[in-house]
């Protein structure tokens, strides 16, 4: 798909400009993501009307900007504020939540040339039923809503009681709660307006998934981490079984943040999973999830590895107080990027360590060494895609994320004023991906051309050069302010005076050292170019005498076989001469005989069979004649002459046979036709 179809088409569609005034109220403060992508569907909660607006991008990049958006209504809209809307892996579901409930809905069929919900109405209405609504809503606090990593029809439900309940929302009834699974003590008593477990950060406020969906990752806000296995069905009465807090090297005093908000792991089935855990202080800590080495007494299996810290610059000025518990949400990109949505905008990091762990993995223990230099070789890189300031230096977090399809993936970030902001992702692991589709495709290749390929790849090409050069230590955002208020001139300055330092430090530079480089390039491909100018003038002039000299070769060739010819009939004529000349052979005459005998026969035998024709054509006629006469009399012959007579006429007509058959034979014989 066009990437330009977001930045022109869908930025300026319709449906943001209905938008406008109804994402601006955020009485919460706290983030939010009311968008949604999913099989080139977009997904927009809207507050104003409490329902979900989705528009089909594909029929967009057909249609242009007559494509309509749908208006997805729910049968029972919920009453609490929603704060993130997610679909299911499979997109026939949809969920909404808030602090205060869970609703999920199913979404109707698509069918039609378009593939529009309902057959493209504008008004849709969907089935949906909400998560024990009563109890979220006065008793609990949702914390958050995970699908289920391998089940399409089980939601996981984190709440404030230190509590996951599993719910199965695929019974024809309702959503049924199958299990409540305590991750720590039930929190009780006030203090400050907040419970003292929350005060001193000893209840969860996120899970994840790990990428072998195996186990669950569960983050309290003292920065402890502990482990769960799945267990998708709930029918076992015992409850799983929960271990930690996991261990975290090298131990640090304040545990890595006292106000750990979010985590998420990264990674695949075949590498060490990365767990990013943020705080509420916008740091980073890129942590390995290995097996633990170290035999405790609590059992656990594995321990974190901190190898990385980052701390995001949210460019927020130091008198801007969030009244909000979770300022940084984590939400992984693609294979080696996961971004960061904060009160500040939104950031981008691109781990490059993601790319060494198999290499890591599948590495002997002669190998460890080297392969682990090179996994902590090259840093971590933050980008900052947007930065969302109101006026006066106040806070106004993005509305909603939501992620593009790759090999090219783009960022759609929504703004609370209905903005949308597209920034492409930098494709640091395109090669890799052209290079695994290259095997995909061409199953049949031979290891060869796979190593005369890998080979090349070790060669550091000229593009790797320019996106060393081109490669920034900080990164200038996109600055979405509210057009409707002015900001302060000290500010106003600020802002500039930092955006051009920015970019004359790290852009400017940067670009110019690049043109450079390519000016460089440039002239020495000139100089090649002008000596594969001169080697090809040397070759047409090479091929220009090869050319008359086949032409001469093959005027040598047509008279050569000429000659050939003539020569040919001529050895042939001597041939025939020289045996017509010459005296036949002891052999040849006697053959000759021989033939002259088999002729003599052949005539002797020839003027019999002459002589038995005429014999029997002569007994014919007297046969016939005699009937004629016998005929004629009216003398009537007695029973021995009448026997008499037949069986000579037998005998007589056996020896015609007998004499006609041995006539053929010998013109067989003789091959007298």
């Amino acid at each position: 798909m066009d990437s330009r179809l977001y930045e022109t088409k869908l930025a300026n569609h319709k449906i943001f400009k209905d938008l406008k005034n109804g994402l601006s109220e955020n009485p919460s403060g706290k983030l939010r993501n009311l968008i949604e992508l999913r099989d080139d569907v977009l997904y927009v909660w809207s507050p104003v009307e409490n329902c979900v607006l989705c528009l089909n991008i594909k029929y967009l990049e057909e249609h242009g900007d007559d494509t309509p958006y749908q208006k997805l209504h729910l049968l029972s809209p919920p009453a609490f504020t929603v704060e993130r809307i997610m679909t299911s892996n499979c997109g026939s579901r949809l969920c909404v939540w808030g602090s205060r409930g869970v609703t999920v809905a199913e979404l109707p069929s698509r069918w039609g040339r378009g593939g529009l919900f309902d057959s493209g109405n504008d008004t849709v209405l969907c089935k949906s039923a909400t998560l024990d609504e009563r109890f979220l809503y006065s008793q609990g606090e949702v914390r958050k809503v995970q699908w289920h990593p391998t089940s399409l029809s089980r939601l996981l439900v984190l709440v404030s009681d230190n509590t996951i309940r599993l719910y199965n929302i695929a019974v024809k009834t309702g959503p049924k709660l199958v299990k409540i699974i305590p991750i720590g003590p039930k929190p009780s008593g006030l203090f400050a307006g907040r419970t003292l477990l929350d005060s001193l950060g000893d209840t969860a406020v996120d899970f994840t998934p790990t990428p072998d969906s195996e186990h669950l990752l569960i983050l309290r806000g003292n920065g402890d981490v502990y482990m769960m296995p799945c267990d998708v069905e709930g029918m076992s009465a015992m409850q799983p079984k929960l271990t930690g807090p996991l261990s975290m090297y090298p131990p640090a005093d304040d545990n890595y943040g006292t106000e750990s908000c979010s985590i998420v792991a990264l990674g695949g089935g075949d590498t060490p999973p990365l767990v990013v855990v943020a705080t509420c202080s916008a740091a980073l800590y890129h942590c390995l999830l290995l097996p633990n080495a170290i035999d405790k007494e609590e059992g656990d299996s594995h321990a974190l590895y901190v190898i990385e810290a980052v701390e995001l610059n949210m460019v927020l000025t130091d008198d801007a107080d969030l009244q909000y518990s979770y300022p940084v949400h984590l939400y992984p990109c693609t294979s080696n990027t996961y971004a960061c949505v904060h009160a500040g905008g939104v950031h981008t990091v691109t781990l490059p360590v993601l790319g060494h762990l198999k290499d890591y993995a599948l590495a002997g223990e002669d190998e460890t060494e080297t392969v682990l230099s090179a996994l902590c070789s090259k840093p971590s890189a933050a980008r900052h895609l947007v930065c969302t300031l109101a006026a006066r230096g106040a806070a106004s977090p993005p509305a909603g994320l939501a992620l593009t399809a790759p090999p090219l993936p783009h960022a759609l970030v929504l703004c609370v004023d209905a903005e949308l902001l597209v920034r492409c992702l930098e494709p640091y692991d395109l090669e890799e991906q052209l290079y695994k589709e290259l095997q995909l495709k061409n199953p049949a290749i031979e290891q060869d051309e796979v190593n005369n390929i890998l080979k090349e790849r070790q060669k550091l090409s000229f593009t790797t050069i320019i996106q060393e050069i081109l490669a920034r230590d900080v990164s200038q955002p996109i600055l979405n302010m509210n057009k409707t208020e002015e900001p302060a001139l000290k500010e106003t300055l600020e802002l500039v005076t930092q955006a051009t330092m920015k970019l004359r430090g790290e852009y400017i530079s940067r670009q110019q050292r690049a043109q450079d480089a390519i000016s460089r390039k440039l002239k020495a491909l000139a100089s090649l170019s002008r000596q594969h100018q001169n080697w090809i003038q040397d070759l047409q002039r090479d091929l220009d005498d090869v050319r008359l000299q086949s032409t001469v070769l093959k005027e040598k060739c047509m008279l050569a076989e000429k000659h050939q010819d003539d020569m040919k009939y001529r050895c042939s004529a001597a041939i025939r001469k020289l045996r017509s000349s010459s005296a036949p052979s002891a052999a040849e005459r006697e053959l000759l005989t021989e033939l002259e005998r088999y002729k003599r026969t052949g005539e002797q035998l020839q003027d019999q069979v002459a002589q038995l024709k005429e014999h029997s054509q002569r007994k014919t006629s007297e046969l016939k004649k005699w009937e004629e006469e016998y005929k004629k009399k009216d003398i009537a012959l007695g029973k021995s002459h009448s026997d008499a007579i037949s069986s000579i006429l037998q005998q007589q007509t056996a020896q015609i046979s007998t004499l006609i058959e041995e006539t053929k034979l010998l013109k067989d014989q003789l091959s007298i036709v």
